[in-house]
């Protein structure tokens, strides 16, 4: 692993032209330092956040909604997001759902005010303006509206740990405890008042999928099994059906298993001649779409689904008829009307119809918005395609999302977040619709001997733009500036001595920075001099003494006296292979470092060495 010792040594570079600006390039809106996109609500365009092990939430433009500063916090819902202090978040991936337990929970609101005070152990998401919560003192699930107000009680209610409870087309559905002994589990099925409008008696239902075009899928015959500390319901042969609204069993008990419905197909199984199940699709009065013949069935919202066969998924229309051949590793939902889905190491979009519209390189793919989509690499690398398949932001990005007209990239230790129309209008002005340039300055041409120093430095948080889109690699940098890149390049670390400069203060962006090179020995005294032009030879000696003061030979510049200060520094500097000089045998120790040279220097002892 690389030192994080920082010996930056800025060489004289033969002055190149200027150059014209970068084609294409698009200026971003806002850089995040946060460490993890835990989630995100399309529904209400806000993100939930991960910095430093603490949650928070920031709108798709990139502003902050509310700081990181909770142990947990659900993704925002129908205007609102339940948040704690001491509470527990399970990864909606690893559970399936979302799962907030422990501590006290309360939920903010889209202004991010706590709209509903933290009082309950345990808190689900709200929708159809209304959230489900268990008290923490009562432990007693409530039905509460947005402003808080309990509207219902339900001291029944036994909701697994495992398990959430939700409204769906204007009912939730949650277990209850037997009345009698030895009596059959019942499910309670409440309006948004939280008044009853019945009771399943069947042996499970599938209360946390809910209703969906009308029909819950239940389950009439099984039994519980323990797995650990895992309790799970299995069911018997043939025991999966689908009641209604009402209760009543409007599809037969007969599927050995059964999905909830989208667009309104749900994915079954039944057990064929050989016990093995086959899967199709059904529509919600239990009319076969497609056959129960195929390896696998899958059901999307715009009322499509697809089948699996020898491991390879075909499309089909709500009619049931094949739009496509056995041709997809694995299905991929639809947005905007168009899928992407993986075909033999490449990602096909194909429409509603069935008809592949492009191919391109990719192992993975987020549905589109907004005309773009978020492609990911076998190499783990994120780009962005559009519509017609044009690659607009090359594989460059360790992570990407693109909902809602906005494109977050994130690449070292930054979040960047661009406006997808600049992106695509950048693509569309670029000479013979050459790449569009995410994320490069305007005043920094992608064939400048420091563009790629420029873009590691960014990305690092070490250095950023000037405005404008600019970042000014012309521009002459201060002692000031100098340091406070050193630090931010070695990790920021926290100086422990008191500060011994008179013309240094906390509310100086280099505060700390300053505290940090006394501490090394690479400033003295009472006066920091912020303000002072960084020279080439102050800053190969801020170098020097922050590696020890190393012994090194001579360096044999014509301009570097052998009992010059920095003579040392200039020689280790040379033997480290940092620099060789301003060229015909010169250092040029007096010339001023210019921003574009530092971070070239930078990058090339901490990054390529």
């Amino acid at each position: 692993m690389k030192r994080k010792l920082l010996a930056l040594v800025l060489s004289c570079l033969i002055c190149v032209g200027l150059a014209a600006p970068a084609y294409g390039a698009v200026e971003e809106l806002a850089d995040l330092r946060v460490d993890q996109i835990a989630g995100y609500s399309q529904e209400d365009g806000i993100y939930t956040v991960i910095e430093d092990g603490l949650y928070g939430f920031c709108r798709t433009d990139g502003t902050q909604l509310l700081p990181s500063s909770y142990a947990a916090a659900g993704d925002f819902h129908n205007g609102m997001a339940a948040v704690s202090f001491s509470g527990e978040r399970i990864d909606p991936a690893e559970a399936g759902f979302e799962l907030l337990s422990g501590g006290r929970f309360g939920y903010m609101d889209a202004s991010g005010t706590l709209a509903v005070p933290m009082q309950y152990s345990r808190a689900f998401p709200y929708c159809e303006d209304r959230a489900f919560a268990v008290h923490a003192d009562s432990g007693v699930l409530t039905l509460l509206d947005r402003n808080g107000q309990q509207l219902a009680a339900f001291p029944e209610a036994e909701i697994p740990a495992d398990a959430t409870v939700r409204f769906s087309e204007g009912l939730a559905v949650f277990p209850v405890r037997s009345g009698e002994e030895g009596q059959s589990a019942a499910y309670l099925v409440v309006d948004t008042s939280g008044q009853e409008v019945c009771r399943l008696t069947d042996a499970y239902v599938d209360f946390s999928g809910g209703y969906h075009s009308g029909r819950i899928a239940v389950a009439s015959d099984g039994e519980w099994t323990e797995d650990g500390t895992e309790r799970r319901f299995v069911a018997a042969p043939d025991a999966w059906g689908y009641r209604d609204t009402a209760g009543e069993l409007a599809v037969e008990y007969r599927y050995a298993r059964a999905g909830a419905f989208s667009g309104g197909l749900a994915a079954v199984a039944v057990r064929n001649e050989g016990e093995e199940l086959a899967y199709g699709l059904i529509s919600p009065d239990g009319e076969a779409v497609a056959p129960a013949s195929y390896e696998g069935a899958v059901a999307f919202a715009n009322g499509m689904g697809a089948v699996a066969r020898g491991g390879r998924w075909a499309y089909v229309n709500r009619m049931g008829q094949t739009l496509t051949g056995f041709i997809y590793d694995e299905p991929a939902e639809f947005r905007e009307g168009v899928a992407l889905a993986r075909s033999e190491d490449q990602l096909r979009a194909l429409d509603e119809r069935g008809t592949a519209l492009f191919s391109l390189e990719g192992q993975s793919a987020l549905p589109f918005s907004g005309g773009l989509a978020v492609v990911r690499r076998a190499d783990g690398l994120c780009g962005i395609c559009d519509l017609d398949g044009n690659l607009l932001v090359p594989f460059e990005y360790e992570d990407a999302f693109h909902w809602d007209g906005y494109l977050w990239l994130k690449r070292g230790n930054l979040w960047r977040v661009y406006a997808a129309a600049d992106v695509i209008e950048a693509r569309r002005d670029a000479p013979e619709a050459g790449d569009t340039v995410v994320g490069v300055f305007s005043d920094v041409p992608s064939d400048s001997w420091y563009a790629a120093a420029v873009t590691w430095a960014t990305d690092h948080d070490i250095v950023t733009g000037t405005g404008g889109g600019q970042f000014s690699p012309d521009k002459l940098c201060t002692t000031g500036e100098v340091v406070a890149f050193l630090w931010r390049a070695v990790g920021r670390p926290e100086p422990e001595t008191e500060n011994p400069f008179t013309d240094v203060t906390p509310n100086h962006y280099y505060y700390q920075a300053a505290l940090w090179a006394y501490e090394n020995g690479m400033a003295a005294g009472e006066v920091f001099g912020a303000a002072e032009m960084c020279t080439r030879s102050m800053a190969v000696t801020y170098l020097w003494k922050l590696a020890g003061c190393p012994v090194s030979g001579a360096a044999f510049f014509t301009d570097v006296p052998p009992e010059a200060e920095y003579a040392q520094a200039v020689a280790w500097a040379v033997a480290m292979g940092v620099t060789d000089g301003s060229g015909e045998r010169a250092f040029s120790p007096d010339a001023i470092c210019s921003r574009g040279q530092i971070v070239t220097f930078l990058y090339r002892y901490l990054e390529m060495r």
